[in-house]
């Protein structure tokens, strides 16, 4: 077996060997964030767009390809985010949603609980003497 591949556990690391370790983790959540946040941005921007067309160039929309454009380098995010649109376009209620939500325009959902704290009190004691009675008699 070769332990030298193997991660130290942090404990017998180094000070530096955990800085670096923490500085590598932070970069690759940085990323992450950026990436998140850009398809945020294109499913806004996408989400936004003014569309004053017909039904006739929403079937138009439904037939083009991406691939018709080469000179424009989409990213996979964008070419996603804009065939999910087309979807929405077309009544695709769940495409909706999710083109809205990722967007970050989820509506928040709230819900309120308003219970009688002294009546659900008494029905608990009436429960605990209830089991009371019965186990004694």
């Amino acid at each position: 077996m070769n332990d030298e591949n193997l991660i130290k556990p942090k404990r017998d690391q180094t000070p530096e060997q955990r800085r670096a370790a923490a500085s590598k983790a932070g970069k690759a959540a940085a990323a992450a964030r950026r990436k998140k946040k850009e398809l945020q941005e294109i499913a806004k921007t996408v989400l936004h767009m003014p569309f004053e067309g017909t039904d006739a160039e929403l079937d138009e929309l439904e037939g083009m390809s991406f691939e018709d454009y080469p000179d424009r380098k989409l990213t996979v995010s964008e070419i996603s985010v804009l065939k999910v649109a087309k979807k929405a376009m077309k009544g695709d209620i769940a495409a909706l949603q999710f083109l809205r939500d990722t967007a970050g325009e989820k509506p928040v959902e709230k819900v309120e609980v308003a219970a009688d704290v002294s009546h659900a009190c008494d029905e608990i004691g009436k429960l605990i003497e209830a089991k009371r009675h019965a186990d004694q008699g």
